[in-house]
């Protein structure tokens, strides 16, 4: 990971090669959420790796990390889509996901969803962050709480507790 952060583009190769399936996974979540994108999950992969091969000074701690950048990336992606089928005069519907979540029983409105998302992470980033893993990102608690670098039970109450409160916001 060093030598891609350093802009040796052959290790960055190496790098998405080696994390290929779990992007791929991440991928196919979103796709499957999100069922007006007209992305190809090779499409949502490349357009994720080209935004994040252009991000300057960020440090990757590890695999997972790269994980949770590529996931949050893979959601504006689709949201920015969204945004523009919405601008669009001819559209005038509703972006629905279904999430792979068990915990989460309702289809939610992609744009919704997103601004509350935001609301959230002027609340509390962290909360946000660990929506966006666990939500959009389809990641284990485990792999969350490698990433942020606290307990597994610490994901778990603030993912508890803001998966609570962004079902009452979107309920209303």
């Amino acid at each position: 990971m060093a030598e891609w952060q350093s802009g040796n583009a052959g290790a960055g190769d190496s790098v998405i090669r080696d994390i290929h399936r779990e992007l791929e996974a991440i991928a196919v979540a979103k796709l499957s959420q999100e069922s007006r994108s007209s992305l190809s999950t090779g499409d949502l992969i490349n357009e994720a790796m080209i935004r994040l091969s252009r991000l300057k000074r960020m440090e990757f701690d590890s695999r997972a990390h790269i994980l949770a950048l590529a996931s949050r990336i893979m959601r504006q992606i689709l949201v920015d889509q969204a945004r523009r089928r919405n601008a669009d005069k001819r559209y005038h519907t509703q972006v629905t996901l279904q999430t792979n979540i068990a915990e989460w029983q309702m289809p939610i409105e992609l744009l919704a969803l997103d601004l509350h998302l935001g609301e959230l992470r002027e609340i509390d980033s962290q909360r946000a962050d660990i929506v966006e893993m666990r939500f959009f990102g389809g990641m284990s608690l485990t792999d969350i709480s490698t990433v942020l670098d606290i307990s597994v039970a610490t994901v778990k109450r603030r993912w508890q507790a803001s998966r609570i409160w962004l079902h009452d916001r979107l309920q209303h």
